[in-house]
Protein backbone atom coordinates (compact mmCIF):
# COMPACT_ATOMS: atom_id res chain seq x y z
CA UNK A 1 0.00 0.00 0.00
CA UNK A 2 1.60 3.29 -1.12
CA UNK A 3 1.60 6.54 0.86
CA UNK A 4 -1.36 8.09 -0.99
CA UNK A 5 -3.50 4.99 -0.51
CA UNK A 6 -2.63 4.77 3.19
CA UNK A 7 -3.59 8.42 3.64
CA UNK A 8 -6.86 7.91 1.76
CA UNK A 9 -7.76 4.98 4.03
CA UNK A 10 -6.79 6.89 7.19
CA UNK A 11 -8.73 10.02 6.24
CA UNK A 12 -11.78 7.99 5.16
CA UNK A 13 -11.85 5.89 8.34
CA UNK A 14 -11.39 8.82 10.75
CA UNK A 15 -13.87 11.05 8.93
CA UNK A 16 -16.30 8.13 8.90
CA UNK A 17 -15.87 7.66 12.67
CA UNK A 18 -16.47 11.37 13.19
CA UNK A 19 -19.59 11.08 11.10
CA UNK A 20 -20.70 8.10 13.14
CA UNK A 21 -20.53 10.11 16.38
CA UNK A 22 -22.37 12.97 14.69
CA UNK A 23 -25.11 10.54 13.64
CA UNK A 24 -25.32 8.81 17.03
CA UNK A 25 -25.99 12.18 18.61
CA UNK A 26 -28.64 13.19 16.08
CA UNK A 27 -30.58 9.92 15.99
CA UNK A 28 -30.49 9.42 19.76
CA UNK A 29 -32.63 12.53 20.06
CA UNK A 30 -35.06 11.10 17.51
CA UNK A 31 -35.45 7.70 19.15
CA UNK A 32 -35.47 9.02 22.74
CA UNK A 33 -37.82 11.96 22.05
CA UNK A 34 -40.61 10.17 23.89
CA UNK A 35 -38.47 9.84 27.05
CA UNK A 36 -37.26 13.43 26.77
CA UNK A 37 -40.81 14.69 26.17
CA UNK A 38 -42.05 12.84 29.26
CA UNK A 39 -39.30 14.26 31.47
CA UNK A 40 -39.77 17.84 30.29
CA UNK A 41 -43.55 17.67 29.69
CA UNK A 42 -43.39 18.41 25.96
CA UNK A 43 -46.22 18.18 23.44
CA UNK A 44 -45.72 17.08 19.84
CA UNK A 45 -45.29 20.67 18.66
CA UNK A 46 -42.55 21.35 21.23
CA UNK A 47 -40.96 17.99 20.42
CA UNK A 48 -40.84 19.02 16.76
CA UNK A 49 -39.06 22.25 17.71
CA UNK A 50 -36.55 20.27 19.77
CA UNK A 51 -35.91 17.86 16.90
CA UNK A 52 -35.27 20.80 14.57
CA UNK A 53 -33.27 22.96 17.00
CA UNK A 54 -29.83 21.66 16.05
CA UNK A 55 -30.57 22.62 12.42
CA UNK A 56 -30.72 26.28 13.44
CA UNK A 57 -27.01 26.19 14.25
CA UNK A 58 -26.21 23.65 11.57
CA UNK A 59 -27.44 25.65 8.57
CA UNK A 60 -25.61 28.82 9.63
CA UNK A 61 -22.16 27.30 9.24
CA UNK A 62 -22.25 24.69 6.46
CA UNK A 63 -21.51 27.09 3.61
CA UNK A 64 -19.18 29.29 5.70
CA UNK A 65 -17.17 26.26 6.83
CA UNK A 66 -16.84 25.08 3.22
CA UNK A 67 -15.44 28.47 2.18
CA UNK A 68 -12.97 28.55 5.08
CA UNK A 69 -11.86 24.98 4.35
CA UNK A 70 -11.19 25.99 0.71
CA UNK A 71 -9.15 29.00 1.81
CA UNK A 72 -7.19 27.34 4.60
CA UNK A 73 -7.31 23.58 5.01
CA UNK A 74 -9.96 21.02 5.78
CA UNK A 75 -8.04 19.57 8.73
CA UNK A 76 -8.21 22.40 11.32
CA UNK A 77 -11.81 23.20 10.38
CA UNK A 78 -12.76 19.52 10.72
CA UNK A 79 -11.09 19.21 14.14
CA UNK A 80 -12.71 22.40 15.43
CA UNK A 81 -16.16 21.24 14.38
CA UNK A 82 -15.69 17.74 15.77
CA UNK A 83 -14.51 19.01 19.15
CA UNK A 84 -17.33 21.55 19.33
CA UNK A 85 -20.19 19.17 18.58
CA UNK A 86 -18.70 16.47 20.83
CA UNK A 87 -18.59 18.87 23.78
CA UNK A 88 -22.13 20.10 23.07
CA UNK A 89 -23.30 16.47 22.82
CA UNK A 90 -21.96 15.77 26.31
CA UNK A 91 -23.61 18.93 27.64
CA UNK A 92 -26.95 17.81 26.17
CA UNK A 93 -26.87 15.05 28.77
CA UNK A 94 -26.77 17.57 31.64
CA UNK A 95 -29.59 19.82 30.36
CA UNK A 96 -31.99 20.70 33.16
CA UNK A 97 -34.65 22.57 31.23
CA UNK A 98 -36.11 22.78 27.74
CA UNK A 99 -34.31 26.11 27.19
CA UNK A 100 -30.88 24.69 28.04
CA UNK A 101 -31.63 21.54 26.02
CA UNK A 102 -32.45 23.61 22.92
CA UNK A 103 -29.34 25.77 23.48
CA UNK A 104 -27.06 22.70 23.58
CA UNK A 105 -28.76 21.27 20.50
CA UNK A 106 -28.12 24.51 18.60
CA UNK A 107 -24.45 24.42 19.67
CA UNK A 108 -24.27 20.80 18.55
CA UNK A 109 -25.63 21.88 15.18
CA UNK A 110 -22.98 24.60 14.85
CA UNK A 111 -20.21 22.07 15.47
CA UNK A 112 -21.73 19.60 13.03
CA UNK A 113 -22.12 22.35 10.43
CA UNK A 114 -18.42 23.16 10.71
CA UNK A 115 -17.37 19.49 10.62
CA UNK A 116 -19.39 18.17 7.66
CA UNK A 117 -18.13 20.20 4.66
CA UNK A 118 -14.56 20.08 5.95
CA UNK A 119 -14.66 16.29 6.33
CA UNK A 120 -16.27 15.87 2.89
CA UNK A 121 -13.59 18.11 1.35
CA UNK A 122 -10.83 16.09 3.03
CA UNK A 123 -12.20 12.88 1.51
CA UNK A 124 -12.76 14.49 -1.91
CA UNK A 125 -9.18 15.77 -1.99
CA UNK A 126 -7.59 12.35 -1.38
CA UNK A 127 -9.62 10.62 -4.10
CA UNK A 128 -9.76 10.68 -7.88
CA UNK A 129 -12.96 11.07 -9.88
CA UNK A 130 -12.90 7.35 -10.79
CA UNK A 131 -13.04 6.25 -7.14
CA UNK A 132 -14.69 9.22 -5.42
CA UNK A 133 -18.26 7.91 -5.15
CA UNK A 134 -17.11 4.59 -3.68
CA UNK A 135 -14.82 6.26 -1.14
CA UNK A 136 -17.44 8.89 -0.31
CA UNK A 137 -19.88 6.03 0.30
CA UNK A 138 -17.40 4.31 2.63
CA UNK A 139 -16.91 7.57 4.54
CA UNK A 140 -20.69 8.07 4.58
CA UNK A 141 -21.20 4.59 6.05
CA UNK A 142 -20.34 6.16 9.38
CA UNK A 143 -23.60 8.08 9.21
CA UNK A 144 -26.05 5.16 8.76
CA UNK A 145 -24.05 3.01 11.19
CA UNK A 146 -24.19 5.84 13.71
CA UNK A 147 -27.89 6.21 12.91
CA UNK A 148 -28.40 2.54 13.74
CA UNK A 149 -26.46 2.85 17.00
CA UNK A 150 -28.09 6.13 18.02
CA UNK A 151 -31.63 4.98 17.22
CA UNK A 152 -31.10 1.65 18.95
CA UNK A 153 -29.39 3.10 22.02
CA UNK A 154 -31.97 5.81 22.48
CA UNK A 155 -34.91 3.41 22.15
CA UNK A 156 -33.51 0.33 23.88
CA UNK A 157 -30.81 1.53 26.30
CA UNK A 158 -32.49 4.85 27.08
CA UNK A 159 -35.43 3.34 28.98
CA UNK A 160 -33.00 1.21 31.04
CA UNK A 161 -30.05 3.53 31.76
CA UNK A 162 -31.60 6.90 30.95
CA UNK A 163 -31.34 8.92 27.74
CA UNK A 164 -28.58 11.17 29.14
CA UNK A 165 -25.94 8.43 29.34
CA UNK A 166 -25.91 7.92 25.56
CA UNK A 167 -24.96 11.57 25.02
CA UNK A 168 -22.06 11.31 27.46
CA UNK A 169 -20.64 8.32 25.61
CA UNK A 170 -21.13 9.76 22.11
CA UNK A 171 -19.52 13.08 23.07
CA UNK A 172 -16.47 11.44 24.66
CA UNK A 173 -15.88 9.18 21.65
CA UNK A 174 -16.14 12.16 19.30
CA UNK A 175 -13.36 13.94 21.16
CA UNK A 176 -11.16 10.86 20.86
CA UNK A 177 -11.65 10.82 17.07
CA UNK A 178 -10.76 14.53 16.86
CA UNK A 179 -7.50 13.94 18.74
CA UNK A 180 -6.62 10.97 16.53
CA UNK A 181 -7.17 13.08 13.40
CA UNK A 182 -4.98 15.87 14.78
CA UNK A 183 -2.12 13.46 15.50
CA UNK A 184 -2.29 10.93 12.65
CA UNK A 185 -3.26 12.99 9.58
CA UNK A 186 -0.44 15.17 8.27
CA UNK A 187 -1.03 18.73 7.12
CA UNK A 188 0.35 18.11 3.64
CA UNK A 189 -2.98 16.68 2.60
CA UNK A 190 -2.99 18.25 -0.89
CA UNK A 191 -1.14 16.31 -3.60
CA UNK A 192 1.13 18.44 -5.78
CA UNK A 193 -1.05 18.05 -8.87
CA UNK A 194 -4.13 19.17 -6.91
CA UNK A 195 -2.33 22.28 -5.63
CA UNK A 196 -1.24 23.12 -9.19
CA UNK A 197 -4.76 22.66 -10.57
CA UNK A 198 -6.29 24.77 -7.80
CA UNK A 199 -3.82 27.58 -8.45
CA UNK A 200 -4.43 27.43 -12.22
CA UNK A 201 -8.20 27.21 -11.94
CA UNK A 202 -8.92 29.47 -8.99
CA UNK A 203 -12.09 31.43 -9.68
CA UNK A 204 -14.07 34.00 -7.66
CA UNK A 205 -16.58 32.56 -5.19
CA UNK A 206 -19.40 34.64 -6.70
CA UNK A 207 -19.25 32.59 -9.90
CA UNK A 208 -20.59 29.63 -7.93
CA UNK A 209 -24.01 31.33 -7.72
CA UNK A 210 -24.16 31.75 -11.49
CA UNK A 211 -23.46 28.07 -12.11
CA UNK A 212 -26.85 26.53 -12.95
CA UNK A 213 -25.95 22.83 -12.29
CA UNK A 214 -24.84 23.61 -8.72
CA UNK A 215 -27.98 25.69 -8.12
CA UNK A 216 -30.16 22.83 -9.41
CA UNK A 217 -28.30 20.32 -7.24
CA UNK A 218 -28.91 22.57 -4.23
CA UNK A 219 -32.62 22.85 -5.11
CA UNK A 220 -32.87 19.06 -5.49
CA UNK A 221 -31.26 18.47 -2.10
CA UNK A 222 -33.53 21.01 -0.41
CA UNK A 223 -36.71 19.44 -1.81
CA UNK A 224 -35.48 15.91 -1.12
CA UNK A 225 -34.58 16.55 2.51
CA UNK A 226 -37.82 18.42 3.16
CA UNK A 227 -39.35 14.95 2.98
CA UNK A 228 -36.43 12.77 4.04
CA UNK A 229 -35.90 14.43 7.43
CA UNK A 230 -39.42 13.42 8.39
CA UNK A 231 -38.37 9.81 7.75
CA UNK A 232 -35.21 10.13 9.83
CA UNK A 233 -36.57 12.12 12.76
CA UNK A 234 -40.15 10.88 13.04
CA UNK A 235 -39.77 7.22 12.03
CA UNK A 236 -39.77 5.80 15.60
CA UNK A 237 -42.77 7.97 16.59
CA UNK A 238 -44.58 7.01 13.37
CA UNK A 239 -44.08 3.30 14.00
CA UNK A 240 -45.23 3.66 17.61
CA UNK A 241 -48.34 5.73 16.94
CA UNK A 242 -49.52 4.41 13.59
CA UNK A 243 -48.30 0.80 13.81
CA UNK A 244 -48.91 0.49 17.59
CA UNK A 245 -45.39 -0.74 18.35
CA UNK A 246 -43.50 -0.36 21.64
CA UNK A 247 -40.65 2.17 21.82
CA UNK A 248 -38.07 -0.64 21.84
CA UNK A 249 -39.57 -2.42 18.81
CA UNK A 250 -40.10 0.84 16.89
CA UNK A 251 -36.57 2.04 17.60
CA UNK A 252 -35.04 -1.29 16.60
CA UNK A 253 -36.97 -1.36 13.31
CA UNK A 254 -36.12 2.29 12.54
CA UNK A 255 -32.44 1.56 13.25
CA UNK A 256 -32.43 -0.92 10.35
CA UNK A 257 -32.43 2.12 8.03
CA UNK A 258 -28.81 2.65 9.00
CA UNK A 259 -27.62 -0.93 8.61
CA UNK A 260 -29.04 -1.49 5.15
CA UNK A 261 -28.07 2.08 4.21
CA UNK A 262 -24.40 1.34 4.86
CA UNK A 263 -24.53 -1.69 2.56
CA UNK A 264 -26.49 0.17 -0.10
CA UNK A 265 -24.04 3.07 -0.03
CA UNK A 266 -21.06 0.83 -0.74
CA UNK A 267 -22.71 -1.23 -3.48
CA UNK A 268 -24.31 1.71 -5.27
CA UNK A 269 -21.11 3.73 -4.93
CA UNK A 270 -19.13 0.98 -6.64
CA UNK A 271 -21.70 0.77 -9.41
CA UNK A 272 -21.68 4.54 -9.95
CA UNK A 273 -17.88 4.67 -10.22
CA UNK A 274 -17.91 2.11 -13.02
CA UNK A 275 -19.73 4.58 -15.25
CA UNK A 276 -19.74 8.27 -16.14
CA UNK A 277 -21.52 11.34 -14.82
CA UNK A 278 -24.77 10.44 -16.60
CA UNK A 279 -24.83 7.07 -14.84
CA UNK A 280 -24.45 8.75 -11.46
CA UNK A 281 -27.27 11.15 -12.26
CA UNK A 282 -29.56 8.35 -13.50
CA UNK A 283 -28.89 6.26 -10.39
CA UNK A 284 -29.58 9.30 -8.19
CA UNK A 285 -32.90 9.95 -9.93
CA UNK A 286 -33.95 6.32 -9.73
CA UNK A 287 -33.18 5.73 -6.04
CA UNK A 288 -34.82 9.05 -5.12
CA UNK A 289 -38.05 8.13 -6.91
CA UNK A 290 -38.15 4.59 -5.51
CA UNK A 291 -37.45 5.91 -1.98
CA UNK A 292 -40.55 8.10 -2.27
CA UNK A 293 -42.65 5.14 -3.39
CA UNK A 294 -41.37 2.94 -0.55
CA UNK A 295 -42.18 5.64 1.97
CA UNK A 296 -45.69 6.00 0.54
CA UNK A 297 -46.19 2.23 0.84
CA UNK A 298 -45.64 2.50 4.61
CA UNK A 299 -48.82 4.59 4.90
CA UNK A 300 -50.76 1.40 4.21
CA UNK A 301 -51.35 -1.02 7.05
CA UNK A 302 -48.98 -3.90 6.28
CA UNK A 303 -47.93 -6.50 8.81
CA UNK A 304 -44.88 -5.84 10.99
CA UNK A 305 -42.63 -8.16 8.89
CA UNK A 306 -43.58 -6.21 5.75
CA UNK A 307 -42.90 -2.93 7.56
CA UNK A 308 -39.44 -4.25 8.38
CA UNK A 309 -38.82 -5.13 4.72
CA UNK A 310 -39.98 -1.67 3.59
CA UNK A 311 -37.74 0.05 6.15
CA UNK A 312 -34.73 -2.02 5.09
CA UNK A 313 -35.32 -1.24 1.41
CA UNK A 314 -35.83 2.44 2.20
CA UNK A 315 -32.50 2.51 4.01
CA UNK A 316 -30.71 0.55 1.26
CA UNK A 317 -31.79 3.02 -1.43
CA UNK A 318 -32.32 6.23 0.53
CA UNK A 319 -29.17 6.51 2.61
CA UNK A 320 -26.76 6.30 -0.39
CA UNK A 321 -28.31 9.44 -1.89
CA UNK A 322 -26.10 11.86 0.05
CA UNK A 323 -22.66 10.36 -0.80
CA UNK A 324 -23.66 10.36 -4.46
CA UNK A 325 -24.75 14.00 -4.08
CA UNK A 326 -21.35 14.83 -2.54
CA UNK A 327 -19.50 13.07 -5.35
CA UNK A 328 -21.56 14.69 -8.12
CA UNK A 329 -21.23 18.15 -6.56
CA UNK A 330 -17.45 17.80 -6.33
CA UNK A 331 -17.48 16.89 -10.03
CA UNK A 332 -19.39 19.99 -11.10
CA UNK A 333 -16.81 22.60 -10.04
CA UNK A 334 -13.04 23.23 -10.12
CA UNK A 335 -11.05 21.99 -7.09
CA UNK A 336 -10.69 25.54 -5.74
CA UNK A 337 -14.48 25.75 -5.25
CA UNK A 338 -15.05 22.17 -4.14
CA UNK A 339 -15.50 22.82 -0.42
CA UNK A 340 -17.67 25.88 -1.06
CA UNK A 341 -19.92 23.99 -3.51
CA UNK A 342 -20.31 21.04 -1.14
CA UNK A 343 -21.03 23.40 1.76
CA UNK A 344 -23.62 25.34 -0.25
CA UNK A 345 -25.50 22.26 -1.48
CA UNK A 346 -25.45 20.73 2.00
CA UNK A 347 -26.58 24.06 3.47
CA UNK A 348 -29.62 24.18 1.23
CA UNK A 349 -30.54 20.60 2.06
CA UNK A 350 -30.14 21.07 5.78
CA UNK A 351 -32.24 24.25 5.68
CA UNK A 352 -35.16 21.93 4.96
CA UNK A 353 -34.36 20.10 8.19
CA UNK A 354 -35.01 23.28 10.14
CA UNK A 355 -38.52 23.46 8.70
CA UNK A 356 -40.03 20.06 7.96
CA UNK A 357 -39.81 18.42 11.44
CA UNK A 358 -41.56 21.46 12.98
CA UNK A 359 -44.28 21.36 10.31
CA UNK A 360 -44.63 17.60 10.78
CA UNK A 361 -44.89 18.01 14.55
CA UNK A 362 -47.57 20.70 14.20
CA UNK A 363 -49.75 18.64 11.87
CA UNK A 364 -49.17 15.46 13.89
CA UNK A 365 -50.44 17.27 16.99
CA UNK A 366 -53.59 18.48 15.25
CA UNK A 367 -54.21 15.54 12.94
CA UNK A 368 -52.15 12.33 12.59
CA UNK A 369 -48.74 11.38 11.24
CA UNK A 370 -50.17 9.40 8.32
CA UNK A 371 -51.03 12.34 6.01
CA UNK A 372 -47.74 14.02 6.98
CA UNK A 373 -45.85 10.87 6.04
CA UNK A 374 -47.69 10.60 2.72
CA UNK A 375 -47.00 14.27 1.90
CA UNK A 376 -43.29 13.74 2.65
CA UNK A 377 -43.24 10.72 0.30
CA UNK A 378 -44.75 12.86 -2.48
CA UNK A 379 -42.13 15.58 -1.93
CA UNK A 380 -39.30 13.03 -2.17
CA UNK A 381 -40.79 11.62 -5.37
CA UNK A 382 -41.02 15.08 -6.96
CA UNK A 383 -37.43 15.98 -6.05
CA UNK A 384 -36.10 13.40 -8.52
CA UNK A 385 -37.42 15.53 -11.40
CA UNK A 386 -35.20 18.45 -10.37
CA UNK A 387 -32.14 16.36 -11.26
CA UNK A 388 -33.04 16.72 -14.95
CA UNK A 389 -31.54 20.20 -14.69
CA UNK A 390 -28.19 18.97 -13.34
CA UNK A 391 -25.85 18.66 -16.31
CA UNK A 392 -22.08 18.46 -16.47
CA UNK A 393 -20.62 20.62 -19.20
CA UNK A 394 -17.92 19.00 -21.38
CA UNK A 395 -14.28 19.39 -20.39
CA UNK A 396 -12.32 21.66 -22.72
CA UNK A 397 -9.19 20.61 -24.55
CA UNK A 398 -7.23 22.93 -22.26
CA UNK A 399 -8.08 20.67 -19.35
CA UNK A 400 -6.99 17.18 -20.40
CA UNK A 401 -6.64 16.09 -16.78
CA UNK A 402 -10.38 15.65 -16.58
CA UNK A 403 -11.12 18.40 -14.05
CA UNK A 404 -13.67 21.03 -15.12
CA UNK A 405 -12.14 24.32 -16.18
CA UNK A 406 -13.60 27.43 -14.57
CA UNK A 407 -14.38 29.21 -17.81
CA UNK A 408 -15.79 26.14 -19.51
CA UNK A 409 -17.89 25.35 -16.45
CA UNK A 410 -18.80 28.58 -14.77
CA UNK A 411 -18.30 31.72 -16.78
CA UNK A 412 -21.66 31.71 -18.57
CA UNK A 413 -23.75 30.37 -15.73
Amino acid sequence: MNTDTRKMVLVTVLCGLGYMMYSVDRMTVSSAIGLIATEFGLGKGESGILLSSFFFGFILFLFVAGIIADKLSGKPVLILGLMMFSLATMLTGVAGSLTSLIFYRVMTGIGEGIFWPAASLEVANVTSEKQRTTVMSLYWMGYPIGGFLGTWMGAVLGPVFGWRVVFYVAGALGMVVALLYAVLVKNDRKPTDLVARQAAERVPLRTLFRHAPVMMMALYYFVLLAGWWIVLLWAPSYLMQVKNLTIGTAGTIASLLGLTGALGGFLLGRYCDKGDFLRRRRILMAITAVSGLLMAAMVLTPSVPLVIVLVMLLGFLGYPITPIVLSVTAELVPPSLRGSAIGFVMNMGMAAGGISPIVAGYFAQHYTLQPVWLAAAFVILCSSLVLLGVRKLPVTAANPAGEPGPRAHLAKH
